[in-house]
């Protein structure tokens, strides 16, 4: 559907934008998105995949043939050669709606917002033409608010602490939850570290696992001692991983990288629900 190009933008009035308008144009955009872009735009790819699969594989991992939602969206309002100002989001929602318009009906690969080292790989698009105004109001609402929806609904698996880091406030926050902590102690030189984060932290599934019942801490033990109540077990190695209760209790301490399927082990053991 999208075949970005960047155009002399105009600003024509919008609907007043209010909480339930910005909601609203949200979850509109994204039915639209679905039904009408999906078959060729894949709704997310992690950021890291992204990279991987066109400048390391040559898109010969994804074989995207389009650029994914989250990366239109980064493109549209944080790029390069982002559209409109932040500080005047009314104003920006009237520049996106009408770049989309001009975008959709006149696809040209050769001026595109997106990476312009990346268009090679994709298929050449047809014009997108007939979409009502309210339409493309909702798909402007649909990547303006991308960011923050997906933040709100896929949060972050894995917090990275150095010197903020506090035991103590990371189980009042495991108590209050219900889940069981992690603390990882790592090293931004540790290749293991960032195997293992890779092939198994970024894992659907383990991930999955992870929002469900745990809180996953990184401490840098670089710049940060561990607390006494896990610094007499550590080993000296990285990665480590100590599992928590809430009440403080260490349940178990796992030097060394793991691969996907013994670390799923272990989560299964101290999931929530196997401590009761």
């Amino acid at each position: 559907m999208f075949k970005i190009p960047l155009k002399t933008l105009f600003v024509f009035p919008l609907f007043p934008l209010t909480i339930q308008t910005v909601c609203a144009g949200f979850q509109e955009g994204q039915k639209l998105f679905e039904a009408r872009c999906s078959s060729c735009h894949l709704s997310y790819v992690p950021e890291k995949q992204i990279k991987e699969n066109f400048f390391e594989k040559n898109n010969t991992m994804l074989k995207l043939k389009a650029p994914t939602a989250n990366m239109l969206a980064w493109a549209i309002t944080e790029g390069p050669r982002k559209i409109g100002d932040p500080e005047d989001p009314e104003m920006r929602q009237a520049e996106i709606e009408e770049y989309l318009r001009d975008a959709l009906e006149h696809p040209d690969p050769d001026d595109s917002i997106c990476n312009r080292s990346v268009m090679k790989y994709y298929a050449t698009k047809m014009p997108i033409l007939g979409l009502k105004d309210r339409e493309i109001a909702d798909l402007a609402s649909y990547f303006m608010g991308y960011k923050v929806h997906r933040k709100a609904k896929h949060p972050k698996v894995k917090r990275r602490l150095g010197k903020a880091f506090s035991l103590k406030k990371l189980l009042a926050e495991a108590k209050k939850s219900g889940k069981t902590l992690i603390v990882e102690a790592s090293s931004p030189t540790c290749h293991y570290c960032k195997k293992m984060e890779k092939e198994v932290i970024d894992d659907p599934e383990i991930r999955a696992k992870l929002r469900q019942g745990f809180l996953l801490t990184e401490l840098n033990v670089d710049e940060t001692r561990l607390p006494p109540k896990l610094s007499p077990v550590y080993q000296q190695i990285t990665p480590s991983f100590f599992f928590l209760s809430p009440q403080g209790e260490l349940l178990g301490h796992y030097p060394g990288s793991w691969n996907k399927s013994d670390f799923s082990r272990m989560l299964d053991q101290f999931a929530p629900k196997k401590r009761r």
